[in-house]
């Protein structure tokens, strides 16, 4: 994650310079063959850096896997209440920085000048580069993550002493499975699941395009809406998420039950969403507003829920594939 977000900087701060070169040295007698070759540089560029992101976020959802199904799992130590804390603190600790980091990319775009995005990804790295040396801290800190190694060794000299009957029928298994496609095996295992149908429902949820996304933010504009207005909505969204994280602590006390829990969170975010499409038909953007806002609080105690769902419920050697 780290080179990609490195060279796609380099990229980019290329690009920045070349343009302040031909504007200080102004145009010269081949202008309109170096303004085919810029435009042509600009679009590889832009092309380069749109894929080098994509992988690296790719990159940082396998990284959420890792932490929020398994290591948050260990380090809670089968303590239910740990769980639910961990995950709690670990959502609000992503909110923050969520509602922080467009307010210091504010301030980093009105002191440089165009060089603010090359600011901000020098920001991301530096900042992956301490996550990695916490999440190094943090293996070395819990017996359980680093006993794991050890556990998978000693389960591989247990099937050694099985008996040739079995250790035969072993094998026969073992070729049939590597036979299928992994993609197929992973699926049929994810099916099984306890919380299938939850996992679906949140899986339904991404597709939702009544948050603060391109789509949404580019609509409201459309409607007459001011950017600032619209960016000042965007941070109230991602406030409001991090008030569901206390929320789903709250119903969680008197509740105790994550699914009691979860079904509050989806039936509230469905009532709100409801009020947005009435904005949509009436071609209303505040109504638009006023429902998405809201919403955000039932969407991340569902999210939560869903996750301590399945953390609870999957067995550890299916994590990876179900996470």
């Amino acid at each position: 994650q780290i080179p990609c977000l490195l060279f796609a900087t380099l990229l980019f701060g290329r690009e920045l310079s070349n343009d302040s070169l031909q504007s200080s040295n102004g145009i010269d007698g081949n202008g309109d063959r170096d303004e085919s070759n810029r435009q042509s540089t600009i679009l590889l560029g832009f092309v380069s850096i749109c894929l080098l992101s994509g992988f690296a976020q790719v990159l940082q959802s396998s990284y959420e896997v890792s932490i929020e199904r398994d290591w948050i799992v260990a380090m809670s130590e089968n303590d239910g209440q740990l769980l639910e804390s961990n995950n709690v603190l670990l959502n609000q600790i992503h909110l923050i920085c969520i509602i922080c980091g467009p307010s210091i990319a504010v301030l980093l775009h009105s002191h440089s000048d165009g060089w603010s995005l090359v600011c901000v990804s020098l920001i991301k790295i530096i900042s992956l580069i301490l996550m990695n040396a916490l999440i190094k801290r943090t293996y070395s800190m819990i017996p359980s993550l680093q006993n794991e190694n050890e556990q998978q060794s000693s389960t591989s000299v247990d099937e050694n002493c099985l008996d040739d009957n079995s250790a035969s029928s072993n094998m026969n298994n073992a070729s049939s499975i590597s036979s299928t496609w992994g993609c197929v095996e992973d699926i049929r295992v994810y099916i099984f699941q306890k919380e299938l149908w939850a996992g679906v429902a949140l899986a339904f949820l991404y597709c939702n395009v009544m948050t603060f996304g391109g789509l949404l933010m580019a609509y409201l504009n459309s409607c007459g809406l001011t950017w600032e207005v619209i960016g000042l909505c965007q941070g109230a969204s991602n406030f409001a998420g991090l008030l569901g994280t206390c929320i789903f602590a709250l119903l969680q006390r008197f509740l105790n039950d994550v699914r009691a829990t979860a079904l509050c969170g989806i039936c509230w975010q469905f009532m709100l969403l409801s009020v947005s499409m009435f904005g949509v038909l009436m071609k209303n953007p505040w109504f638009i507003i006023v429902g998405v806002i809201p919403s955000r609080i039932g969407l991340w105690i569902y999210a939560i829920a869903s996750t301590q769902l399945f953390q609870q419920t999957v067995p550890e050697k299916e994590r990876g594939k179900v996470g």
